[in-house]
């Protein structure tokens, strides 16, 4: 089976093909001196590693790990991400998210772990979809977390520890989230309901929506629109430049032509 689309690779195409290409297709290096650890997103890895560890702790041993042994585990990840960076990073810029970090622990454990009643089911669990079966097109993802709050019905759950955030309408038609519905629909199918609680850890708020089976086959065709674009494009061997707000964030932009020309 080739390589299955994510939603990542889905919405960097989706942004720019010629991105796409250097990430996915040339596999274009990022020279070492421009490769400094993303901070937001090692805090993101980080509080998703500990909590991957609470509920696997859970799961296997069943037993609630404390809250300390789970902070202490914070600056022991910090280092390892930082060990690997070429670029030094000064405790004065790591220092706001070593505080994200914990507090985005101390919040979910206080709120969540200690008093949820759905049993969890499943913890980074990888989903696999059939985008297209005759084109050989799949999607794959990993869900954070799945409950499951009674027998026929699934809650799905996702941590975010950025500064963004989703209210319910937006989550709603939120294309990321309604891939992981379908995904999860076709896993454990029948089901009468899955409902997403997207966890803000930054914001201590959940949001919650129950999914609308409209809303997820709309996302799944987009997924499919977005898939056959890229064979289009692979089979021409041709990969335009999108300009646009994605650039400011691209690990290419000191290779891409629509820059050099500025």
């Amino acid at each position: 089976m080739p390589s299955p689309y994510s939603y990542s690779s889905l919405t960097t195409f989706e942004a720019c093909p010629q991105a796409y290409a250097h990430k996915y297709v040339w596999k274009t290096k990022i020279p070492e001196d421009e490769m400094r650890v993303d901070l937001p997103m090692a805090c993101g890895s980080i509080v998703h590693a500990v909590l991957e560890h609470a509920h696997r702790t859970i799961l296997d041993a069943q037993q609630l790990p404390t809250l300390v042994e789970l902070k202490n585990k914070i600056p022991e990840l910090w280092n390892t991400a930082l060990a690997e960076s070429p670029i030094p990073i000064s405790p004065e810029e790591l220092a706001p998210f070593l505080l994200r970090s914990e507090e985005n622990v101390s919040w979910y454990f206080e709120t969540y772990l200690t008093c949820e009643k759905g049993a969890t089911i499943a913890v980074e669990k990888k989903l696999l979809f059939p985008l297209n079966p005759r084109a050989k097109q799949w999607l794959i993802g990993f869900a954070d977390r799945i409950s499951q709050p009674s027998d026929d019905a699934l809650i799905i759950h996702d941590y975010k520890t950025g500064t963004q955030k989703m209210g319910e309408k937006a989550l709603a038609t939120n294309f990321q989230a309604n891939l992981y519905a379908g995904m999860v629909a076709h896993e454990y199918a029948p089901l009468s309901s899955i409902e997403l609680h997207w966890h803000y850890l930054t914001h201590q708020k959940t949001v919650r929506v129950n999914v609308n089976p409209e809303n997820v086959r709309t996302s799944v065709q987009k997924a499919q629109t977005l898939a056959n674009g890229i064979e289009s494009h692979k089979q021409m061997g041709l990969f335009p430049t999108k300009v646009g707000f994605a650039c400011t964030r691209c690990d290419f932009v000191n290779v891409c032509p629509a820059h050099a020309r500025k």
